[in-house]
């Protein structure tokens, strides 16, 4: 069965659950991880790693890295160097998914470069408008529209 980890805080795991069903990411159970027990997950192999948070140690991290077929990283959090696995988000202007604009109501997200989905679809750069609700946080938005590009069939 293919896993999704994601390592993210306990606020935005919460938000997350709420907004994230398995129907989207083609069934994918969807664990969350706490940067402690990351050494627990280095030898398994995932389908598809999100990282919302700043890492630390980005050492432990990369072994994880090299046992997953996609990564959804937050540039804002972590600087690492950037690989053709790698779907980043963040307000950077170098990630791959970002801001256009955001106002109290809605934000524009863009996606600023072709992304293949796993299913060989590839989604063309497009910006999407996402109304904004007071139980998610803008950064939760990016990482389900990564999601849902990375899973669109």
């Amino acid at each position: 069965m293919p896993f999704i980890e994601i390592i993210t805080d306990t606020k935005s795991q919460m938000q997350l659950n709420k907004s994230i069903k398995k129907e989207q990411v083609n069934n994918c159970e969807i664990l969350y991880i706490k940067e402690k027990n990351i050494d627990n997950i280095k030898n398994i192999k995932l389908e598809t790693l999100v990282i919302n948070k700043k890492i630390e140690d980005m050492e432990k991290i990369s072994k994880i890295i090299e046992n997953t077929k996609n990564v959804i990283i937050n540039l804002d959090f972590n600087k690492i160097e950037k690989q053709n696995k790698f779907i980043s988000y963040g307000y950077n202007s170098k990630s791959d998914i970002t801001i256009s604009s955001i106002d109290e109501d809605e934000a524009l997200i863009y996606i600023q470069k072709e992304i293949t989905s796993i299913f060989g679809r590839k989604i063309e750069p497009q910006e999407v408008k996402v109304k904004l609700k007071s139980d998610i946080n803008i950064y939760n938005i990016m990482i389900i529209i990564a999601l849902n590009v990375l899973y669109t069939r």
